[in-house]
């Protein structure tokens, strides 16, 4: 006799890239296993396959999660977590190295709290007057393919081939191309040009939080801002 099947509720939350609305559950709890196997590795890397993994379990609408910019995933798996566990969060605190007090404080915060900072772009850039570039922001996937064995200038010239999606200009768009070719392109871009591309990078949305605490021993204030996955599960 099979036993009884128990219905999750759902919730509905938007993607913040693309303003689509989507509908998820709540995590289960061999799903809660994965998080925290994943949390106490404190591998960057296996959080984020754990996270990705989650976030397609409990994503009812069909999306391709690989696909979304990171601060999409950080900003659903915040909102995922809050209607899972709940919307309080315990994070561990210290002072910086320069202090005495070595001192860890428990300090609540709400994930309600925690905002997107940075507005999202369209991604077109005018190059000069006459060309532009169309821009994507980088996925999980992306991100980690950045920094895997290569050196700061080859991250920087893959990274910024890996963002364009095509060149335009008024009469055409142009997309049919290799990775060794628009590296090789974008080497021809001057500094003002490439600046361009590199401010859309820096420029990227991102969740973060400002923390003001007490140590719970020497009693001394502290602030910390909190940025980017990891930071919310130490």
């Amino acid at each position: 006799m099979s036993l009884p099947q128990l219905v999750s509720p759902e919730f509905t939350t938007e993607i913040p890239s693309t303003k689509q609305k989507i509908k998820f559950r709540p995590f289960l709890v061999k799903e809660e296993k994965i998080l925290l196997m994943a949390s106490e590795g404190n591998d960057p890397a296996e959080m984020q396959r754990a996270v990705k993994s989650i976030l397609s379990n409990c994503i009812l609408t069909k999306i391709d999660v690989s696909n979304l910019a990171t601060f999409d995933i950080v900003y659903l798996f915040l909102k995922l977590r809050g209607k899972s566990v709940g919307e309080e969060i315990e994070l561990l605190m210290k002072h910086s190295s320069k202090s005495e007090c070595k001192h860890q404080t428990t300090v609540k915060m709400n994930l309600d709290d925690i905002k997107i900072v940075g507005k999202v772009s369209d991604g077109k850039i005018m190059l000069d007057d006459k060309i532009g570039v169309k821009l994507k922001y980088p996925t999980f996937d992306e991100v980690a393919k950045m920094s895997e064995n290569q050196s700061n200038t080859e991250i920087i010239y893959k990274t910024m081939a890996m963002l364009i999606e095509y060149v335009y200009t008024e009469e055409e768009v142009y997309n049919d191309f290799t990775d060794e070719e628009m590296e090789e392109w974008i080497t021809k871009l001057n500094q003002k040009q490439f600046a361009k591309i590199t401010d859309f990078l820096a420029d990227m949305p991102k969740l973060s939080q400002k923390v003001e605490w007490t140590c719970s021993k020497c009693e001394e204030k502290d602030t910390v801002v909190l940025e980017g996955l990891q930071a919310f599960f130490t």
